[in-house]
């Protein structure tokens, strides 16, 4: 008979998992450790406060970007460049302090040797390192012959070199509002590939839709150019590159696109004095020769202007028109295209980038020859159906629920997992989710059908993990996964197939620390830091080509009883529950290697702290404590990614929660409850992040693990 996760928590003596109603854990009280931190000794207080100097190194920030220190919570000085800083402040004898800092945008700044006591002299080594934020580029490849390879480059560098169809993502990430065009550098031997929705601008999250489709039929692209002088050229790019300088007349493009690839001709350089517009300017699933893309030029412009509605609070949207001129819009409010459109000329105004959980469609978003300025675009924007999945290890099945426009569960058939299923992860395409079955070694896979409804993999309904395999994160390119085997001390690492199956990487499991039970991957797929509950410690780890990983130079930090690890969504910090400390630990992430350093001393949290959940726009923080039946709230600073308690510290959940996930707009958060068999629903609040309860969902046998995704 294999040893279970409980069989080894006994022997072990530690506290245990909740993988059976009502046990919370194996031994005595888990409670805070005790002792009073406070300063010794009573009676008079003869301490006068002493200035001290607090010095050190300022490197990598960005030219034009500033950061604020403060001191103890108190403002000391405002930095604007790399090198030297110095700031007087007073402490008392012996006193302590803690040097903070409000991050510049776009940008993490970790600050060494933050913190001290005892301070009898001056601080001089305080040195504050900045790194860029940044993103990854990633998509999928197809139509690819058998034994053909192609090379792809993102920004005329980073080649990539792809020898089968399915997903593919560049080695180097975009930073913080930079931008990316992907290109084909080396064809295949006799075909033509193109790429799709391979350029963009303005970049703040992953980018996960280029598409490359590979073909041996063609089609040419071109058209016409009205409105140049004789000694006027204007320079047009179809799909980021494929230059091609031109002046009146006809024209077309000396690379031809693949038989179901898509076209993008956009002005690359505009002629002196004169404006021109690509009118019929995309098109996509090409199946023949494409000759009517119109440019029209002219020294006589107008603005394309309108509204949106419907956004929700925080959210954005991304616009383009004529398939360029990428513009952001911030909440509901009007907005106007930096370039305008040529008299004569068309605009085509579409979504480039969608708000997380919502739809934003486009009215009144086309027109030929314009001959005023347009101001009736509207982008309307609705919420997503929504879906919700929980593991139950009683039952041995998946639950599955619809998320109503107003967060109610409505219930769908369950399904079948394998053997204790603890922990549930959906691909971020949302058509594959995965199981992790802890006492059956394996992970189940599935489809998830238009319904929201799962339906295991006809070709591979179970993939082999570890022993225990108690956790299972998907990288947010979609090409990897990973599996925390806590009866083996090791991850589990797969490539995810173009049908969503996972596949075992040669080097099929890396070592972990003492029962790792929690993973995740930073934004950017580049980074997997693991949870090990009985030595203390989060394992940090790089991934390399391929998926696999490789320990960092740092391999662990310390963290006692470290029980879950989350990052936040701007991949700039992650966080880290003790279960036994009673506290969360703040970390910020190096933007150049990806190690963790604290950034502020650990919070107090409930008793025995289980998950950590974060919003969608990184703002709030939510952790389920299992043994005083409580959820405790958290505001997080944007800057420094540090959490402050909010005003009411904690509101009630169930009977042992022991995971939680807010839906994807971020309104709603849903607690699930070991030992009651239920899911608690909350609402959150728009203005402050608080929850209040809604209602509750019941019958369930052992819930261990929710997560929530959009439909397709």
């Amino acid at each position: 008979m294999p040893i279970t996760v409980l069989t080894r928590c006994l022997l072990k003596m530690t506290t245990c998992l909740v993988l059976a109603v009502g046990l919370a854990a194996c031994g005595g009280g888990g409670g805070a450790s005790g002792g009073g931190g406070g300063a010794g000794g009573g009676g008079d207080d003869k301490t006068v406060p002493s200035s001290h100097r607090f010095s050190g190194v300022v490197s990598g920030l960005d030219a034009g970007a500033q950061l604020k220190l403060k001191l103890n919570d108190s403002e000391a000085l405002t930095v604007s460049a790399n090198g030297p800083y110095s700031f007087v402040a007073n402490l008392p004898s012996n006193g302590s302090y803690n040097v903070t800092v409000t991050q510049p945008t776009g940008q993490t700044c970790s600050v060494a040797n933050f913190s001290g006591a005892g301070v009898t002299g001056d601080v001089s080594n305080i040195n504050i390192v900045c790194s860029t934020d940044s993103f990854a580029i990633s998509g999928v490849v197809s139509g690819l012959a058998v034994g053909a390879q192609l090379t792809l480059n993102n920004n005329g560098s980073d080649p990539l070199v792809v020898s089968a169809n399915g997903t593919m993502s560049f080695a180097k990430p975009v930073a913080h509002n930079g931008s990316y065009v992907v290109t084909v550098d080396a064809q295949p031997a006799g075909q033509t590939c193109t790429v799709n929705n391979g350029s963009g601008s303005g970049v703040t999250s992953n980018v996960a839709n280029v598409s490359v489709v590979c073909s041996t039929n063609t089609y040419g692209i071109g058209g016409n150019v009205s409105g140049l002088d004789p000694s006027e050229q204007v320079t047009l790019k179809n799909n980021g590159a494929d230059l091609r300088t031109i002046g009146n007349g006809p024209f077309s493009f000396p690379t031809p696109v693949a038989h179901g690839g898509n076209y993008a001709v956009t002005v690359g350089t505009q002629p002196t004095g004169k404006t021109c517009t690509v009118s019929n300017a995309t098109g996509s699933g090409v199946t023949g020769a494409i000759g009517d893309v119109a440019v029209h030029c002219s020294a006589i412009t107008y603005s394309i202007s309108g509204s949106v509605s419907g956004l929700l609070a925080g959210q954005q949207v991304t616009l383009k028109n004529n398939g360029d001129d990428e513009t952001p819009v911030a909440g509901n409010a009007g907005f106007s295209f930096a370039t305008q459109v040529a008299h004569g000329g068309g605009y085509a105004v579409t979504v480039s980038t969608q708000p997380a959980g919502q739809t934003c469609t486009v009215s009144n978003g086309t027109g030929t020859n314009v001959g005023a300025p347009v101001t009736t675009v509207a982008i309307v924007c609705s919420v997503r159906t929504a879906y919700a999945y929980v593991a139950l290890a009683g039952s041995n099945e998946i639950g599955q629920y619809v998320i109503g426009s107003d967060g109610t569960l409505t219930s769908m058939p369950a399904v079948a997992a394998g053997n204790t299923p603890t922990s549930i992860a959906v691909d971020p395409s949302g058509r594959y989710a995965y199981a992790a079955n802890s006492n059956g070694a394996n992970v189940s896979q599935y489809a998830i059908g238009s319904n929201g409804s799962l339906s295991p993999m006809t070709t591979n309904a179970t993939v082999a993990a570890g022993n225990g395999a108690l956790f299972i994160a998907i990288a947010p390119n979609g090409l990897y996964a990973y599996v925390a085997n806590s009866l083996d001390d090791t991850i589990s690492q797969y490539s995810i197939g173009a049908d969503g199956s996972l596949t075992p990487l040669a080097s099929a499991s890396v070592s972990a620390g003492d029962f790792p039970r929690s993973i995740a991957v930073d934004p950017t797929s580049r980074y997997v830091y693991v949870a090990n509950y009985n030595d203390g410690t989060v394992s940090q780890y790089s991934i390399g080509t391929g998926g696999a990983l490789t320990p960092m130079a740092n391999p662990t930090v310390p963290v006692s009883t470290a029980y879950s690890v989350s990052v936040g969504p701007s991949g700039r910090f992650a966080y880290v529950a003790s279960f036994s400390g009673n506290s969360v630990s703040q970390f910020a992430i190096d933007g150049l290697d990806g190690s963790l350093s604290a950034v502020a001393p650990a919070v107090p949290t409930g008793a025995s702290p289980y998950s950590i959940a974060i919003d969608p726009t990184g703002r709030y923080a939510y952790v389920p404590n299992a043994n005083d039946d409580t959820v405790s709230q958290y505001a997080i600073d944007s800057g420094a990614g540090s959490l402050s308690a909010m005003g009411a510290g904690s509101v009630t959940a169930g009977h042992i929660p022991s995971s939680i996930a807010l839906d994807p707009t971020g309104r709603f958060t849903y607690v699930v409850n070991a030992a009651d068999g239920n899911i608690h629903q909350f609402d959150v609040a728009p203005a402050d992040g608080a929850l209040t309860y809604r209602s509750d969902s019941g019958g369930l046998s052992n819930p261990q693990s929710i997560v929530t995704t959009n439909a397709r």
